[in-house]
């Protein structure tokens, strides 16, 4: 049987999700930069991946505390 997660559970996983989306949007920028192709919208979303990950981390540390 399943256990389904808590929410400081799920917000850990949303946390290392995030970190991974992070890494591999600077990996695709590079390699359009390479292919000297247009960065601006993969650099556009980047900003947006680090913007929901500082409210997750930031949701997280909050849990910790209450916890």
């Amino acid at each position: 049987m399943v256990t389904p997660e808590t929410p400081l559970e799920m917000l850990r996983r949303h946390v290392l999700l995030g970190e991974r989306h992070i890494e591999r949007q600077h990996a695709i920028i590079q390699h359009l930069s390479d292919l000297g192709a247009p960065t601006k919208l993969a650099l556009e979303l980047l900003d947006l991946f680090e913007e929901i990950q500082a409210m997750h981390v930031t949701h997280l540390r909050r849990l910790k505390r209450a916890s």
